[in-house]
């Protein structure tokens, strides 16, 4: 070593793998370390006077878990097909939580670098659950924040 600078390029960007899926005609991401299983539909048992945020809870092998309704949270339309409907199951710290998608997408490995911070111009109740944006093939993904789906119920 003779004290003169090496190149900063060599130094890689954290790879990150998103667990991607629709829900309507959006798609979204949510880091893979989260995910901790995809079931099919299941039943979901309504609870009276929850937020409309939550669509109900399901009898997961003997645990009870929350299903939340990303259509109600981001204002979109009731309408799916029920056929490729999955539930993402989630574990965020201690809790288990469940996401009703209209189909699972893929799973990309993206560069930390590639991430692009949420557009301050959406609406504060959705920006308030996006972590970032991901601009794929000529597709935007929306990564959540699961921590911020764990704060809704």
């Amino acid at each position: 070593m003779n004290g003169t600078a090496t190149p900063e390029s060599t130094v890689e960007t954290d790879v990150i793998q998103l667990v991607t899926f629709r829900v309507g005609n959006v798609l979204l991401g949510i880091d893979i370390s989260y995910v901790q299983e995809i079931n099919r539909h299941l039943d979901v048992t309504r609870v009276p006077g929850a937020d409309r945020s939550i669509m109900g809870v399901v009898n997961l092998r003997g645990d009870v878990v929350t299903i939340l309704d990303p259509r109600r949270i981001f204002g979109l339309s009731e309408t799916a097909t029920a056929a490729r409907c999955r539930n993402l199951v989630l574990r965020i710290g201690n809790e288990r939580i469940g996401v009703m998608v209209d189909e699972v997408a893929d799973i990309l490995h993206v560069h930390g670098d590639d991430l692009v911070s949420r557009p301050s111009n959406v609406e504060s109740v959705d920006s308030c659950f996006i972590d970032s944006v991901y601009l794929h093939d000529d597709d935007i993904v929306v990564i959540l924040d699961p921590h911020r789906l764990v704060d809704t119920n």
